[in-house]
């Protein structure tokens, strides 16, 4: 079973993604965070094995964000959401997978089950 944390201030696209990763992907625990306060205080709760952290999440750049995770949290895979595709080289310079959010659903899947835990 693999915990998935997706952080993102947009209730609408928490509950998509909830609902798509539910129907997609079987026997996973999905939380979600709303703001950076929420984010570190699910990460304290119960680490989860998958971080989807939007790019725009308040508080601190996404790359920095991610930096410091990891740091923190050494086995935690992250995978950064974005609108903006260029945010790619960036993601990937900051050790996390990337997420186009404008990406089909059988894209966002194959890239999940490409950074998920094995």
């Amino acid at each position: 079973m693999i915990r998935i944390l997706i952080a993102d201030p947009d209730p609408a696209t928490r509950k998509a993604l909830t609902l798509l990763l539910q129907r997609k992907l079987d026997r996973n625990i999905i939380t979600e965070a709303q703001d950076v306060e929420t984010l570190i205080r699910a990460l304290a709760d119960t680490p989860p094995d998958l971080l989807l952290l939007d790019w725009n999440l308040y508080g601190s750049p996404a790359p920095e964000t991610c930096r410091l995770l990891q740091k923190a949290y050494p086995h935690l895979k992250i995978i950064l959401l974005s609108v903006d595709a260029h945010d790619e080289p960036a993601a990937r310079s900051a050790g996390a997978g990337f997420i186009y959010k404008g990406a089909s659903p059988d894209e966002l899947i194959a890239v999940l089950k490409l950074h998920a835990p094995k």
